[in-house]
């Protein structure tokens, strides 16, 4: 059982039903509160939540790394443009058609995932999903039966747009690169906070913008004199409005964007949007339960929604229950393996990438299995396959091949950055990225003292802590590597001798903050040299050699 609450998917399972079942439900509730009883202004309401929501995250999230990585990232920038043009697509549809079509309309959504996923991630749908999402299409088309004939065109056009930004807002969570990042820093438990709440930030900040643009022009000069949609100035004074939006920020916002993140960072996009077809029926269910305390009307709902809801919820938790029914199987060999006796040369392949992870990871399966992308079974058998008959199958075999490249062949075991192939393959290839770029070779001091006094589990922990510091201090267009023993180096793309120049001081000041282990306080230095193409030399090996004998000079210096 404990295994069971520990293991990712699981928790990413868990958390997607808690998120749509709960959290979902009850921040519809509140959001139709606001606007029947509190008689709240739509963007007001929306405004003050995801303020409150950035706030809540970054006071979670505190001082730390990957701030720089978020607010630099296209990821957070799509992220916030596409979920603003969401909510605008989202305002206009539900102004066509009521919010219970509303809500199942954009159930399409799940159409998209799966298509999209398949297209461009290669992620091959199960028969529940294909099925789940036959049955989707259905009930969207029974709700279309009854929509308006003259309007049907434009309904149809915003359905399409708003599935395809709720998706790729969803995508876009899924594969967001700081908060991937911050999910492997088990160091830093509050990074995910911290980088969520800064796109928080971003998205919050734009949408008060805009929102406040609006009330403007709605107060002095309004061009939708009868629209409840839009607010003027004097709904920012609406106390009740400002209020329950903070609350809900807090309360609820906060731990749904986290777990959008998270989740579908786990279980995919897909999975995380079948699930979110159970919104409607939480949503009932919490306007149930909380009728004693809002005084709301539960939602009336029509033969042709519950026909079609029931048809769009069964197509989606099907889609929903086949890939938690595959996950939830303990997966086998023969998932991921095939019988290959005449296949000399892919028998011979997957034995060589095991052998070699293996080695780069001092033996370790478990993680071995984790860089590699498949589950400690396959490579369990691949191990007591004595008659080595047994070979990784033609799709399988592509991932693993990808993998190892990255994560072990290109990779430094103690500390995960690049090792010396895989920074010299930047390097080499660097020159087709950018016409300038720099090197920063970096020897740390006092370093052999470390291990002398402390022990090798010390000086290794120092090596990963100055692995994690310079990781996080650049941005994307940047590459950090550990070339050996105490020596790193970091690409710079884009970067002049002189803009280079500018990070020294600022590492010099980063590696000189003292690392705890085992109650012992240690610190070190660091000596930086610098060499710039094309300006030094047009050789990556001699751009290297350059940096390096211009560390030597700065460590005399010092």
């Amino acid at each position: 059982m404990n295994a069971l609450k520990t293991n990712p998917q699981f928790i990413g399972w868990a958390q997607a039903f808690f998120s749509v079942l709960v959290l979902w439900g009850i921040n519809n509730v509140a959001l139709g509160y606001s606007a029947q009883v509190l008689h709240a202004n739509y963007l007001v309401y929306t405004c003050s939540t995801f303020v409150s929501c950035a706030f809540c995250l970054l006071l979670i999230g505190g001082k730390g790394p990957l701030v720089k990585e978020t607010l630099r990232s296209i990821d957070t920038w799509a992220f916030g443009l596409i979920m603003l043009i969401g909510y605008v697509l989202t305002l206009t549809l539900f102004s066509y058609v009521s919010s219970t079509e509303g809500s199942l309309l954009q159930r399409i959504s799940l159409f998209f995932s799966v298509f999209l996923s398949w297209v461009f991630l290669g992620r091959s749908p199960t028969k529940g999903q294909l099925i789940g999402v036959l049955l989707v299409l259905s009930g969207i088309a029974f709700v279309c039966q009854d929509l308006p004939e003259k309007n049907r065109g434009i309904i149809y056009l915003l359905m399409f747009l708003e599935g395809l930004c709720l998706t790729g807002r969803m995508f876009i969570a899924e594969i967001h690169r700081p908060h991937n990042h911050a999910m492997t820093l088990e160091r830093d438990p509050r990074a995910k906070a911290r980088v969520v709440g800064f796109i928080m930030f971003v998205i919050s900040t734009f949408f008060l913008m805009i929102t406040a643009l609006l009330a403007v022009l709605q107060t002095f000069e309004p061009f939708f004199s009868e629209n409840n949609i839009l607010p003027t100035l004097e709904s920012f004074t609406h106390t009740p409005s400002i209020v329950a939006g903070l609350v809900a920020g807090v309360l609820l916002l906060a731990p749904l964007r986290l777990i959008e993140f998270s989740s579908t960072a786990t279980i995919k996009t897909e999975n995380f949007l079948a699930i979110a077809a159970l919104s409607s029926v939480a949503t009932y269910f919490w306007e149930w339960m909380l009728q004693p305390i809002t005084g709301m009307s539960l939602k009336s709902f029509t033969e042709g929604d519950l026909i079609a809801g029931s048809i769009i919820t069964f197509g989606c938790f099907i889609a929903a229950a086949s890939k938690i029914k595959k996950k939830s199987v303990r997966t086998t060999w023969e998932d991921a393996l095939r019988y290959a006796a005449q296949d000399i040369e892919g028998i011979q392949d997957s034995r060589e990438i095991l052998a070699n992870t293996l080695e780069h990871f001092s033996g370790d399966v478990g993680k071995s299995a984790k860089a590699l992308g498949v589950e400690v079974v396959v490579l369990e058998a691949l191990l007591n396959d004595k008659d080595k008959v047994l070979a990784f199958k033609a799709d399988i075999f592509k991932n693993v091949a990808r993998n190892y490249r990255r994560k072990v062949a290109m990779s430094d075991a103690l500390t995960g950055l690049a090792n010396r192939a895989g920074f010299m393959t930047a390097l080499k290839g660097a020159a087709y990225e950018s016409e300038i770029y720099s090197v920063l070779y970096i020897d740390l001091d006092k370093f052999k003292p470390v291990n002398d006094t402390y022990g090798h589990d010390a000086g290794d922990y120092v090596l990963k802590g100055v692995a994690t510091r310079l990781s996080t201090m650049f941005n994307t267009r940047a590459l950090a590597t550990r070339l050996g023993g105490d020596e790193f180096c970091v690409l710079l793309l884009d970067a002049t001798k002189e803009e280079a120049a500018t990070h020294v001081e600022a590492i010099q000041a980063e590696l000189a903050k003292p690392f705890e282990f085992s109650g012992k306080v240690i610190t070190i230095g660091a000596s930086v040299g610098i060499a710039t193409y094309p300006e030094d030399s047009k050789s990556p090996e001699e751009l290297l050699t350059l940096a390096d004998e211009s560390m030597f000079s700065d460590k005399k210096v010092r």
